[in-house]
Formats: structure tokens, sequence, C-alpha cells
């Protein structure tokens, strides 16, 4: 079967996150071959421990993806380390090899985004973004510490996730919108002058940074 079909990767693919049991602040590994844990299930993670009589523990924590990859993944993972996922009671995990795992997930789940923000923007007529006040234009976000990367367009299919973003991180700028056959145009532009694209980004900007074409390519308008 393939990695796409096993449902631990369907779960961990709806909710965006997986489970990990801390102890001392480190990730709980099998003890008989010395390889972390992860859960696609909350209560997966509670069985094991059950099971296995593991009572002194940090906690049960849930990693959000975006959040891992982006700023925890490297700390952790070395080329060659793998996961057991949801061994518990009478099921013995599946060992795969942890960067792999991550990585298949990460590009399923940005073609989902992809997809549905193109769909989303179509159906809405809209997309948001961040302008400096009195402007008309979305912002183009920089990596100043790092001028390999991207500049970066901003871009949201609602006004409610514009806003969030907004407060939490880019106060001193406004949401505005523009239609959606305008961004379409945009896009082209975009494309020529080699800017990333970031959609539907959560706060801290992480999320999904795609290429242009890649959204006018999924626009079913």
């Amino acid at each position: 079967m393939a990695i796409q079909d096993m449902s631990m990767f369907k779960q961990i693919l709806a909710k965006e996150k997986f489970y990990v049991v801390l102890i001392d602040r480190k990730i709980l590994r099998d003890e008989a071959s010395d390889i972390r844990l992860i859960w696609s299930k909350k209560e997966f993670a509670e069985s094991y421990l059950e099971e296995n009589n593991i009572t002194l523990y940090d906690k049960i924590m849930d990693l959000d993806l975006d959040r891992f990859v982006t700023y925890e993944m490297d700390d952790i993972l070395d080329e060659g380390d793998k996961f057991i996922i949801d061994k518990y009671e009478n099921n013995k995990g599946i060992e795969l090899e942890a960067i792999s795992f991550i990585e298949e997930i990460m590009s399923e789940l940005d073609d989902i985004r992809i997809e549905e923000f193109a769909e989303d923007i179509c159906n809405e007529t809209y997309v948001y973004g961040l302008t400096v006040k009195g402007q008309k234009q979305f912002i183009i976000v920089s990596e100043e510490e790092d001028a390999s990367l991207p500049n970066m367009m901003t871009v949201w299919s609602t006004r409610k996730l514009a806003e969030k973003v907004r407060r939490d991180d880019f106060e001193e700028y406004d949401v505005i919108e523009v239609e959606t056959g305008v961004f379409e145009e945009w896009l082209e532009d975009l494309k020529q002058e080699d800017i990333a694209l970031g959609i539907n980004l959560k706060s801290g900007m992480i999320g999904t940074i795609t290429d242009p074409k890649a959204v006018l390519k999924a626009m079913p308008c």
C-alpha cells in the first residue's frame, strides 16, 4: 500500500498535525529500536502510554506541520532518522524515514491548499492582501536575513484570514481586496519577476509558499 493511501497519512494530512509524547522535553522513543514515536491521533498516544505503564511524562503534544517544518524539523531530525507511526495496543506501528515522510505530507498538503485557494478566489471573485496604508498594491515580503530566498507576495482567500495575520504580524499595514481578474493579471507579472506567492499563510507567516504558475494553472475561472 502506498503511503498516501494509509489511514494515518490521511489523518495527519487532514488535521495538519501529529502527536508526540515529551519526556524531559524530548520526544519519546521506542524502547526496543530507539526510534522516535509519533501518532496520528491523541488517543493512540494515550493508549500506548497506558499499555506500557508510562505515567511520568511532560505531556502529549500536538505538532503543527507548518510550524514543525519551519522552526523545528532541522533541529530535531537528521538525514536517515526514522519515525514509528501509530504504535499502540496490538498495532506494531509503521516505521518510515522521517524527513521523507514529512516532505511527502507537506507536498500533498501544498497541492490541496493550492487547489482550494484557486477555487475559492474564483468562487468569491476577490483576493485579499496587505498594503501600505493609503496605497492600493499588495506588499512584497522579502527575507532580509537570507538573500537566496525569493521575494513573496502574501494573499488570502478571505478577509478574516488576512485580518488575523495582520493583527498578529503586520499591524502597520491595511488589508485590501482586489478582484480575482485583476489578481490573475498580477500573477502573470509575478511569474515573470520570479516572485513567490504565499497563500492563506498562518500567523508567523508559515504555510504554503508556491510558484504563481501553480495557482494560475489551478484556477477554474
